[in-house]
Parts: structure tokens; C-alpha cells; sequence
């Protein structure tokens, strides 16, 4: 279901969550002898959801949001212990919600409908995985706490509030500095520019350093993922592909993001 849409990362979220350091880091020397491929060394497992349910505490959770006007937004939340779903919601802000599949959601004095599309585990490893959990209910608690406000864009004149993604990417990747989220520089450094919600969809499935869409449109035929996310990277991967042979002049008048926005507009991180 890749349509354009409002971002769910904003420019709020790039201003705080990318004021963070932007250097890449020098790899170190690999040992030429089991240096292996750079493709066979991302071909790993991922693991996918298409519900909510128990022991995915932590997931990544991707829903489709029509607002009253009609306007398709991408919508980002994180699952919680008890399968209830944190994220900032318009008119709400950031909140702790049941798990919804597809219904209606009434905040703010307005009804919006929410299609459920699939969820991914954000982290790689085991131990990434048991220190978020181990601390997602304090990080969430913060922006609840807080009363933290929903916003797409925020005047540099305004309260602080939070898009969907710049929630989520301050949970996944908390800093010391709570305007900002310390996303990790693997992530950082390929993107080469501002990170948007693909990106982030791009860095969870082990894609986003994959030097090109073709090579990442055949990794997507390895992986085991729902039919929903499948088609969605279909179509994104596609329009990258177009880019990448259109050349970088195509490549920079496409919008930043697609889970940014599903306003007629994408969304950046």
C-alpha cells in the first residue's frame, strides 16, 4: 500500500532527532582472509508480524490512518508488554492505545480510521532487544507523563510535540539529550542525508546499506515477510529503482518520505 501520504517523521523530529552526530565513523580493516561478501553478511533473518501478540514487546508496528478529510497518513507505534500500542496520535498525542486491526479511533473530537498493515522487530540482536524491553515502559512513560502533543510540523515557536516516527525513533533510540534520539551511525551513514521513515523500515529489515534498489529489490525476494510489507517495499524499492536510473537529478525531487506523510506528501524521520 505504498501511496503518498503524510510524513510521520517530521522536520520537528529531523531538527531534534538528527541534531545528533551526523560523522561516519571509519570502518575498521576486515581480515581479508573471512572478510565475507557484503551481501551474504546482511542476509540474515528478520522477523515480521502481521498482529499484535505476546513476546513481540518492542515491535515496530505500521498502520495506515485516514483522517476525517480523507488524507491517507502512514502511522508508526511501538507494542507494548500487554499488546497495547504506544505512538503519537493526531489529536491525542502520544498515548497508550489497544491494538487495533482495522476500526476507528475518535481523538480530538474527530474520527479517524486505522488499518493495521504489519510489524517488524526494530533490533538485531537478542541484547538489544532485552534492553529495550527491559526499559520501553520508563521511555514511554516520559512522553505520556509529559502530555506530550501530536504534530506533523513544529514552528520553532511552538510547544514540543512529537510526530509518530519521531516518537518511535526516541523509544528505539533514546539519547541523553531528550530532544534529540541517538540513532545508530550504521544507520546513519549510508542514508548520506536526512533519514526518513523508509529509511528506518530499510535499516530494521538489514537493507538499509545495500548499495542500490536493484540489489535490495533481490533481497527482498529472500526474504519471508507479510504480503502487505512485501508489496509496500515492492513499491517503494520500484521507485527508487526508477530514481537510481534516472539519476541523482530524479533522485533529489522525490519527496523525502513516504511514512513521514500519507498526505499527498511523504514523511521524513
Amino acid at each position: 500500500m505504498h501511496i503518498p501520504s503524510i510524513p510521520c517523521f517530521t522536520s520537528a523530529f529531523l531538527l531534534v532527532f538528527f541534531s545528533l552526530n551526523l560523522h561516519a565513523s571509519v570502518p575498521g580493516k576486515a581480515r581479508a582472509v573471512d572478510k565475507p561478501s557484503p551481501q551474504v553478511k546482511r542476509i540474515s533473518p528478520v522477523n515480521t508480524a502481521s498482529t499484535a501478540a505476546p513476546g513481540q514487546a518492542g515491535y515496530v508496528h505500521y498502520f495506515v490512518i485516514t483522517h476525517p478529510d480523507g488524507t491517507l497518513e502512514d502511522h508508526v507505534g511501538i507494542e507494548m508488554e500487554d499488546q497495547r500500542i504506544a505512538w503519537s496520535f493526531p489529536g491525542s498525542g502520544v498515548t497508550v492505545a489497544d491494538f487495533i486491526k482495522n476500526g476507528t479511533v475518535e481523538s480530538g473530537g474527530n474520527t479517524y480510521k486505522v488499518e493495521h498493515l504489519h510489524a517488524v522487530r526494530p533490533l538485531r540482536s537478542d541484547r538489544e532487544m532485552q534492553t529495550l524491553r527491559g526499559d520501553l515502559s520508563r521511555r514511554v512513560a516520559i512522553w505520556v507523563d509529559d502530555e506530550t502533543p501530536y504534530c506533523v510540523f513544529r514552528r520553532p515557536d511552538e510547544r514540543f510535540c512529537l510526530s509518530c516516527g519521531d516518537f518511535v525513533v526516541r523509544i528505539l533510540f533514546p539519547s541523553t539529550n531528550p530532544l534529540s534520539a541517538g540513532l545508530p551511525r550504521d544507520f546513519i551513514r549510508p542514508v548520506g542525508r536526512t533519514p526518513t521513515t523508509d529509511d528506518l523500515l530499510l535499516y530494521m529489515l538489514g537493507m538499509h546499506s545495500l548499495p542500490d534498489a536493484k540489489s535490495r529489490i533481490n533481497r527482498l525476494a529472500m526474504l519471508d515477510v507479510p504480503d502487505t510489507l512485501r508489496r509496500d517495499l515492492r513499491d517503494l524499492l520500484q521507485g527508487q529503482l526508477a530514481d537510481d536510473l534516472a539519476s541523482k537529478p530524479a533522485a533529489s525531487a522525490r519527496p523525502n518520505s513516504r511514512i513521514a506523510t500519507r498526505k499527498t506528501q511523504n514523511r521524513r524521520l
